[in-house]
Formats: structure tokens, sequence, C-alpha cells
């Protein structure tokens, strides 16, 4: 590129690490805004469960407190292995965790129940204020 070129160039800088720069504090500041609003400003989170399955178990009730690692529900599920060009297909039980403390509001999934990925909410919980959900 000749220097005519670069003067005609539309750069706010004189040179492009300089936008560069400028692209990642911007990316950096929207992330952080994102997340404090994920920390701060959303009051509740419905917990959805991760895999298709039947759900098994909820271990928690309405109104209770709950710790990052405390149990929320177990769902059964079919897990699928390839073992010497076979498909093996099992079922089994996982249980899963809370991600962040703070109050089960609403209990909405059933023991018994058949659920869907993404689909079908099991708990609502109110996070603690200044966690990530």
């Amino acid at each position: 590129m000749s220097a005519d070129d670069k003067k005609k160039s539309l750069t706010v800088f004189r040179s492009d690490r300089h936008e560069d720069v400028a692209a990642i504090v911007f990316s950096a500041l929207v992330v952080v805004c994102v997340l404090a609003y994920m920390a701060f400003v959303i009051p509740t989170v419905k917990i959805t469960v991760q895999q298709d399955g039947k759900l098994t178990e909820v271990f928690v009730t309405e109104g209770a407190q709950v710790k990052t690692g405390d149990k929320l529900y177990a769902l059964e599920v079919v897990e699928k292995k390839w073992v010497n060009n076979a498909m093996q297909e099992k079922t089994v039980v996982k249980e899963f965790t809370a991600k962040a403390n703070g109050k089960v509001l609403k209990v909405t999934g059933q023991p018994g129940e058949a659920v869907k990925k993404g689909k079908h909410s099991v708990i609502v919980l109110e996070h603690e204020k200044g966690t990530l959900p």
C-alpha cells in the first residue's frame, strides 16, 4: 500500500493496530455489561433439563435454600457409545446440581415425567445478587 493510498483510507488511527486494540476494548466492555446484567438485573432463572429423558426425582422443595453443588434433580437418560463398530445404548440415572446459590421459587417438574432438552423447565430459582446464574 503506497503512502497516498494510506492517506485516502478511512481509518481513525494512523495504523490498524490501534483499531484492533479499540475493538478488543469494546468487546471486553460489552462482555462486562452482559455479565453485570445477568448477575444483578435478572432476578430468576428457569432451570431446564440438559438431556432428553425421564425425570426420576426432584431433590428440592419450594422455598428451600440451595448452595452451589446441592442436588436439584435426577434424570434417567440413554447414553449411546460406539464399541467395536456397534452402537451400545445404556440407561443411566444422572444427578444434576446447582451452579449458584439461591432460593427455589417453584418446582415445575414431577417425577416420572418425560422431558425434552431445553423445552421443559424443572425448577425456577432466584439466584443471589452478584452471582451468575
